[in-house]
């Protein structure tokens, strides 16, 4: 009875182990499967400077939206530049694709907003907008503050914070080892405040950057209710491509505001954030 039981106990570990190993087995060919996988995808998948070659081959033919196709598969790689979204903003155009083109000239104008070319192109996909709406007059300061930290992307201010940062060490090394006068500790400390100046517009252009609560209506009209509700009241429509801020959410509306101060409610499929 003794060595019948053993050798039972003695079968069930080797049909124990036997399943362990078929265990993995799976699991390793699984493994080395997804990695065959992931190779082959990443192998085949073009880089972004392939893309961006090809899709200015194909924008050069008169292929738009194939090469609408490669700028898309450029920022879906994370690689989101004010020269791809304008590009693509040229396709769209091309395409007469309105909104998204004004759209995607908004976020380029957005990484770089002095640049002529954009400003220019969004002006004229603007014109062919339908509803033409009048801005409310800003403050005049509030005005000359924005044109100052527009001059430069957040990338430009911070790279002259920095070379004004060394500029400030450069002259406090002078004033500590060289000559130790109040000329040069003066010149230092300018230096400095003016780092600390350009600090502060690269984070305000960076939160322009940044903010999401800018959006372009995608859908041919839409009616803005007075309500958040199919049911409310007909206020006014829009029309494609026209700019407005997003105030506020609830459930699948979203309260809008237009530049001239009108407010309401649209329904959040109906619109893209910039």
């Amino acid at each position: 009875m003794l060595d019948r039981r053993i050798h039972i106990t003695g079968d069930r570990k080797n049909q124990r182990h036997c399943e362990a190993l078929r265990s993995n087995l799976v699991l390793n060919c699984v493994t080395i499967l997804t990695l065959l996988l992931c190779f082959s995808t990443t192998a085949f998948s073009q880089s972004p400077d392939e893309l961006y070659k090809s899709a200015a081959q194909l924008y050069k033919t008169n292929q738009f939206d194939q090469a609408a196709a490669d700028y898309e598969k450029i920022l879906r790689q994370g690689y989101k530049t004010a020269e791809v979204y304008y590009n693509l903003g040229n396709c769209y155009y091309k395409l007469n694709n309105l909104n998204k083109a004004i759209v995607n000239y908004e976020r380029a104008l957005k990484l770089a907003p002095q640049d002529e070319d954009i400003l220019h192109n969004l002006a004229v996909a603007n014109t062919r907008v339908v509803d033409k709406i009048q801005p409310v007059p800003a403050l005049a300061i509030l005005n000359v503050w924005n044109n100052v930290v527009s001059v430069k992307s957040s990338y430009g201010w911070a790279w002259c914070a920095v070379a004004f940062i060394w500029l400030a060490l450069l002259v406090f090394a002078v004033y500590i080892f060289i000559a130790k006068g109040r000329f040069s500790f003066s010149i230092g400390v300018i230096f400095l405040v003016i780092s600390m100046t350009f600090i502060a517009l690269a984070a305000r252009q960076s939160d322009k950057e940044q903010q999401s609560d800018a959006a372009i209506l995608m859908v041919s009209n839409s009616f803005v209710k007075s309500a958040p509700d199919v049911n409310g009241n007909d206020l006014f429509m829009l029309h494609e491509g026209v700019k407005f801020q997003i105030l506020d959410r609830v459930g699948e509306w979203s309260k809008i505001r237009l530049a001239d101060g009108k407010v309401g409610w649209i329904e959040r499929g109906n619109y893209e954030k910039i």
